[in-house]
């Protein structure tokens, strides 16, 4: 008897603990609870309703292709000189703006000078030699018709011209060659336009780029820069909806506020691999009157795939899919806001992003949506969306969109 009682006692003392156990379980439970839901609440309060409203408007929806790229001039010249030799004056630097046949540099003319004028005074007793072996033809040809002199003296005058005129024509091909030389120490522009780079300085000896086997030393850059291309980088998966023709705006990291309008000119036959990322280069030509963009820029090639003008716009987070039984592709549910609640509309969407989406029936210009978003969660879904973002710039080309 005094057995059970004893085991009696210890099973209620056991129960006891569970109970106590139990019940501390539920006290922690109750007061996260309260904890979160406070937390939560304070949350709201600071960030103001239980639900975020959006309004939807009429405006652009476009989708586009966008891709880095970099400025380079159409017309971009190497300048070499055709003769050897040490450079006497250059008078343009980097930047200078130089019209076609302007004066780039000028060799050393000491030595082809003197075979000009050497080769000219040739020229000048040629001439002469030339004129009296005529006028003695001539006086000789006379005598012979009036038979005063032999046959044999007019052939000697015959001999003198021609030797005159064959001394005539070498004195003057020796002439033509050196004033060549002579003006190939002279070295002019090509091109009207800018000077990108400057290879030499006055004093140094260069090379002549057509006689030396390396090619001969470039003396400058020039490039016409009213008219530049951007090279930009297209990811496989967007080069398919790009063509020839096709517009596009260019933004320069130089110039964020300006747009640059251009067109394809040119799709790569061939990919490149730039970073694990499969990349089809495309050039865009792009006038640059004002020359602002200049050869290396950075720029944002912005390529409109497809755009509709005047439609109603939503933000796409405010749509949810629609109960069941829907038939409709493209049914969606939205949360109408009627006086101070907020009702559930059914709707249709057309072309859509992460960020709007066409209306195409169920809404009207200025409807109020309404979405339960605490403060925290709107945070998180913004983050999302940044991280959508930067996931698809990875490589240097992307697909964007854009309202209004």
């Amino acid at each position: 008897m005094s057995m059970n009682s004893t085991d009696n006692g210890k099973n209620r003392g056991r129960k006891k603990r569970g109970i106590i156990g139990v019940l501390f379980l539920v006290i922690v439970a109750v007061v996260v609870v309260i904890f979160y839901f406070s937390r939560g609440t304070s949350e709201d309060q600071a960030g103001g309703p239980g639900f975020k409203e959006y309004t939807a408007e009429l405006g652009t929806f476009k989708i586009m292709v966008s891709a880095n790229g970099i400025v380079k001039p159409i017309d971009r010249v190497e300048i070499k000189s055709k003769a050897s030799g040490r450079i006497e004056d250059l008078p343009v630097e980097v930047g200078d703006f130089v019209g076609k046949n302007a004066l780039i540099a000028r060799l050393d003319q000491t030595d082809v000078k003197a075979e000009l004028d050497q080769a000219k005074a040739d020229i000048d007793i040629a001439t002469a030699e030339l004129k009296q072996a005529t006028d003695n033809h001539f006086r000789r040809q006379q005598l012979f018709e009036k038979k005063l002199i032999s046959e044999e003296e007019l052939d000697q005058a015959v001999l003198a011209l021609a030797q005159a005129k064959g001394k005539m024509i070498r004195a003057q091909t020796v002439y033509d060659r050196s004033k060549i030389q002579f003006d190939e120490t002279i070295v002019r522009a090509p091109i009207s336009g800018i000077i990108l780079q400057k290879y030499v300085e006055e004093g140094q000896i260069i090379a002549s780029g057509i006689s030396n086997v390396s090619g001969g030393t470039p003396i400058a850059d020039i490039a016409d820069m009213k008219s530049v291309y951007i090279e930009a980088g297209i990811d496989e998966i967007d080069v398919g909806k790009v063509g020839v023709g096709q517009a596009a705006m260019v933004i320069a990291e130089a110039y964020p506020q300006m747009r640059f309008r251009g067109k394809i000119v040119r799709i790569a036959p061939e990919a490149r691999i730039d970073q694990n990322v499969t990349l089809f280069d495309v050039i865009i030509e792009v006038e640059n009157k004002e020359s602002k963009l200049k050869s290396g820029m950075n720029t944002t090639v912005e390529i409109t795939i497809t755009e509709e003008n005047n439609v109603l716009l939503v933000p796409t987070m405010v749509l949810d899919m629609p109960r069941e039984g829907s038939d409709k592709r493209n049914a969606r549910m939205v949360m109408l806001k009627e006086g101070d609640s907020l009702v559930p509309r059914q709707v249709e969407i057309g072309l859509s992003d992460f960020k709007q989406t066409i209306i195409t029936s169920g809404l009207k210009e200025g409807d109020i949506l309404g979405v339960p978003m605490t403060s925290r969660l709107k945070d998180e879904n913004d983050q999302m969306q940044e991280r959508i973002r930067n996931s698809r710039s990875f490589g240097t080309s992307n697909t964007q969109t854009g309202g209004r």
